[in-house]
């Protein structure tokens, strides 16, 4: 139990600290609206999980400081011009209903950043699906007459292309959401995030390369860099796959990571490019968690029974033993 604790301790700490490279880039294009919203996002979310522990007569621990991270990933999913309003009002529904009514902490039976996610985009669809032309210093309030557009994942998933230079595919994309707009950002902490085992490589390698793999398929080989990329970024596919799908409690580990992985890239792509769903992996992580928990319980189970009790080796045999 103590082991399980500390490697959960060090998956909060490492997926906070990616949030909060994250956030830097973004408070760089977008200036301190980012930040604000940031602090916001992470003190909603420790407030509400706070308040639901009381509620229940829990205690709040250090590992319920990953109600922030929570808080900073639905973040990360929504425009820079979110109104201020509905990100709380997500930010609760996430720890509330997503995060306390499905697993808690320990056992979450889907992602509650995705729930705080779906909650924002069937109250106001438009706050989460319009974003600025281009990177600017953007006010504290967002006036009514502020010019948006539809996101890149839309005009991708009809288009199957991006109308920016390579320069900007890879290091920053304007009209994304906050956490997708910088490949090569959201790569290195992929990788950082596997190598220390607080993102499942099982999972995110074959859905990658699976969702790469079809878009390039599906442009005959052409502009593999522009459709890598556009594959990749649009649709939040990187993201949701690190930081939802990717999750070290949820994704199975071995052959049912791989598994859920091919599941995940099929259904992503499917959704995005057939039938035009911007965000789907987003929505589908929702449809998809239960079946991965699963599929990570059932691997658990056999696994213990398949562990020696009682036999040479084994604890039962050596306190047997005589001395």
């Amino acid at each position: 139990m103590r082991k399980q604790n500390q490697q959960l301790t060090q998956s909060i700490s490492d997926r906070f600290a990616a949030l909060l490279a994250l956030t830097a880039a973004a408070a760089y294009d977008y200036g301190i609206r980012i930040i604000i919203l940031a602090v916001t996002a992470a003190g909603v979310s420790l407030l509400a999980e706070y308040l639901m522990l009381r509620l229940r007569k829990k205690t709040f621990t250090l590992l319920n400081t990953d109600a922030a991270v929570s808080g900073l990933i639905l973040l990360m999913l929504m425009p820079p011009t979110v109104p201020f309003s509905l990100l709380i009002m997500s930010c609760i529904f996430a720890i509330i209903i997503g995060r306390g009514l499905f697993g808690g902490m320990e056992n979450p039976v889907i992602p509650s950043a995705a729930a705080g996610f779906c909650f924002a985009f069937l109250n106001q669809h438009d706050a989460v699906t319009a974003f600025p032309a281009e990177k600017i210093r953007l006010p504290l309030v967002i006036p009514d007459d502020f010019i948006l557009r539809d996101d890149l994942s839309a005009f991708w998933n009809r288009a199957g292309k991006i109308d920016v230079s390579d320069y900007d595919l890879l290091t920053t994309v304007p009209a994304q959401p906050i956490g997708s707009a910088s490949l090569i950002l959201l790569l290195v902490i992929a990788v950082v995030l596997m190598l220390r085992h607080s993102a499942s490589p099982w999972l995110i390698i074959p859905a990658s390369v699976f969702s790469v793999t079809f878009h390039l398929a599906m442009s005959n080989m052409k502009t593999p860099l522009i459709y890598t990329a556009g594959c990749l970024l649009a649709n939040q596919l990187l993201f949701a796959l690190i930081f939802l799908f990717g999750d070290p409690r949820l994704a199975p580990p071995s052959i049912g990571g791989i598994t859920a992985g091919l599941a995940a890239g099929i259904s992503c792509a499917i959704s995005s490019r057939f039938w035009f769903i911007s965000d789907a992996p987003v929505f589908l992580v929702i449809i998809l968690s239960p079946a991965m928990l699963w599929i990570r319980t059932m691997m658990q189970e056999l696994q213990s029974a398949g562990k020696p009790k009682g036999g040479i080796g084994s604890d039962e045999s050596c306190k047997a033993a005589p001395e």
